[in-house]
């Protein structure tokens, strides 16, 4: 991508995982991972309260847990216009411009290489060919790396992102500084709509905040903590808990460990700190709120119907009574594990 773009080769600074794998808190087969491309623009620290069109670029917060970037008048005077090309007529930098430049730079990059099967990219790891095809969903360009022969198969989502320094953090009040040990020396936007927005100027402005290391750093050293968010993970798709993400449950922890501000507190057993975080979803689905750690007034669940909350409260009673008791520790498996996981659990180890 660096020999094919100026642009990219002078700005692009990290390829860093995200998501589940990057927190190490996966709990399926690792055949999907989420890279944040993390890009830099070439003017982004400068700051005039006074005057903003003298900023390098003003970050305008736009609704909890989204930002819009205005370009200073700076951008005009660059000798490389590909980071000016993607505002609007006011300036604004525009999700789709961005989007279809980082696709450009990834269709480039393919191209270059010689060999092809069906006109798709090849590329030979220890002498084994991998056939490449690529798709779209949102901001991501998805690398599909397949070889039928050895039935083998990983998606790869390549997210861009635009990174500022923790210096022009917080972007409001309403937002949380960042923890003194969580520093990581940047954070990121991505260019993801809010939804929520109905004016569509808003939407093609918008960008996503992203703190996921200062969010890693956070859980660092926690001990079994981790290990209690893969259980509720398993948890939430044993019970079908579609509309709970991954990075709900995760914010669940965030708060907690905030709240209890101790880390000898998390050496407690997984299952104690289960049938705690447990009791934590179920008052999250029955109050209808998941505030998102970096500014509370985004609720995180806010646009989940809430019926399928409350079926979903509905779902954990049974299992709530059952954690009050010890000796029915062998019914939990009955909600962790799938119907036909159960089953074979239970023919081979439980008996019950």
């Amino acid at each position: 991508m660096k020999y094919v773009d100026p642009y990219y080769r002078n700005h692009s600074s990290t390829v860093q995982f995200a998501g589940s794998h990057f927190d190490k808190l996966r709990i399926k087969k690792p055949d999907e991972f989420d890279m944040d491309i993390v890009i830099s623009l070439p003017l982004n620290h400068k700051v005039d309260p006074f005057n903003p069109a003298n900023s390098d670029i003003n970050l305008e917060p736009k609704g909890p847990g989204f930002v819009q970037l205005k370009m200073g008048v700076q951008y005009e005077k660059l000798i490389n216009k590909a980071a000016y090309g993607w505002k609007d007529s006011s300036n604004y930098l525009l999700r789709s411009k961005f989007i279809e430049w980082f696709e450009s730079v990834v269709n480039l990059a393919l191209n270059q290489y010689e060999v092809k099967i069906n006109y798709r990219p090849v590329v030979y790891v220890e002498g084994v060919a991998y056939v490449i095809h690529v798709s779209k969903s949102g901001p991501a360009m998805t690398l599909l790396i397949r070889n039928h022969e050895r039935n083998f198969s990983m998606d790869v989502d390549l997210v861009p992102a635009l990174k500022f320094p923790e210096s022009r953090w917080p972007i409001s009040k309403t937002y949380r500084p960042i923890p003194t040990k969580c520093s990581k020396g940047y954070w990121i936007v991505v260019p993801k709509p809010n939804k929520g927005f109905t004016v569509v100027q808003d939407q093609s402005r918008a960008w996503r905040i992203g703190l996921h290391n200062q969010e890693r750093e956070l859980m660092y050293n926690s001990y079994n903590l981790k290990q209690t968010i893969r259980l509720m993970k398993k948890l939430r798709d044993s019970l079908e808990m579609k509309k709970i993400t991954s990075y709900y449950i995760k914010t669940i922890f965030l708060w907690e460990i905030v709240a209890i501000n101790d880390e000898e507190y998390w050496r407690n057993s997984p299952a104690f700190l289960f049938k705690r975080m447990v009791g934590k979803l179920y008052e999250a689905l029955m109050t209808g709120s998941i505030p998102y750690f970096w500014n509370k007034n985004n609720n995180l669940i806010g646009g989940v119907n809430k019926n399928i909350l409350m079926s979903y409260a509905n779902k954990l009673l049974p299992l709530m009574k059952i954690l009050e008791d010890p000796s029915q520790y062998k019914l939990v498996a009955k909600y962790l594990l799938t119907y036909n996981e159960f089953t074979d659990y239970n023919r081979r180890f439980l008996h019950i």
